[in-house]
């Protein structure tokens, strides 16, 4: 947070909490927009039949594809 916006936050009474002060001085626009995509994708991916289970089954079977665990076999996605 730059201190230009500090200052206004200040005047508007937005900075009561020495709490609030200190987790936006310390806010890491660039890292919370990762999470914040990360759940977005997540949530995409996971469908509402089966929930995130069915994300984590797609996640392991590129690792186990990626590692040639299927070689040989006729591998069908749908």
């Amino acid at each position: 947070m730059t201190d230009d916006l500090e200052k206004k936050l200040n005047t508007a009474g937005a900075f009561d909490s020495p709490w609030l002060k200190e987790q936006l001085r310390n806010w890491d626009t660039k890292t919370e927009q990762k999470k914040a995509n990360f759940m977005e994708h997540m949530y995409q991916c996971s469908g509402r039949a089966n929930g995130l289970v069915e994300y984590f089954r797609r996640v392991e079977f590129v690792k186990d594809l990626e590692a040639g665990k299927f070689e040989g076999q006729e591998v069908i996605l749908s």
